[in-house]
């Protein structure tokens, strides 16, 4: 996933508007922070990512090795990781337990729309659907549901706590969240250089 991992960011942030628990960036971190990982090991060289260039990538022709960031073992490590930062930063058990939650629900998304993943490398048993090397436009689109389903959810969560978000924040948050998402789907099958030529 992509736009989905900063789409459930709003599941806590829905009953923690007050930041009584942790600031939004402590949940924005949580629910990007396997991919950070994943990022900074391919600077460096421990993971891969091809093709190299964005404009030459599609999702259908996409290949990865997370290995060390996303496989099942590593997530859990880092998920522990990530909850003991929090609860520290934050001093308090419940933002620990959401940092936690996030983390481990990135991957579970991950399996269900996009690649692959393994225990612990690729001569151990394969988890996920893989929907992004397969069936690419039907991971977008399964993505770009969840976003929606998120997104009405959080609206009316906090329309519900007497405090609606305003019609222009709406707009943005649909537009980016559900929007992005959907405009991946000439990414699909064709990398954007055939469609910039």
């Amino acid at each position: 996933m992509v736009m989905g991992h900063y789409a459930t960011a709003l599941i806590p942030y829905a009953y923690n508007s007050q930041r009584k628990v942790a600031p939004f960036w402590i949940f924005l971190l949580a629910t990007q922070f396997l991919d950070f990982i994943m990022m900074t090991f391919v600077l460096v060289g421990i993971e891969s990512l091809s093709p190299h260039q964005f404009f030459q990538a599609s999702f259908l022709n996409m290949r990865v090795d997370m290995t060390f960031s996303h496989d099942l073992l590593p997530v859990l490590g880092w998920s522990v990781g990530l909850a003991i930062f929090a609860g520290i930063v934050c001093k308090n058990t419940l933002a620990a337990v959401w940092a936690f939650s996030l983390c481990i629900l990135h991957e579970l998304f991950d399996l269900a729309v996009g690649f692959k993943h393994y225990i612990f490398g690729t001569n151990t048993t394969a988890f996920g659907l893989n929907l992004y090397n397969t069936q690419p436009i039907m991971g977008i689109i399964i993505e770009a549901l969840v976003c929606f389903g998120i997104l009405t959810w959080y609206l009316k969560k906090r329309s519900d706590q007497g405090a609606p978000v305003s019609k222009n924040t709406k707009i943005g948050l649909y537009t980016i969240l559900v929007g992005a998402t959907v405009g991946l789907l000439p990414m699909a099958s064709q990398p954007l250089s055939y469609f910039l030529g």
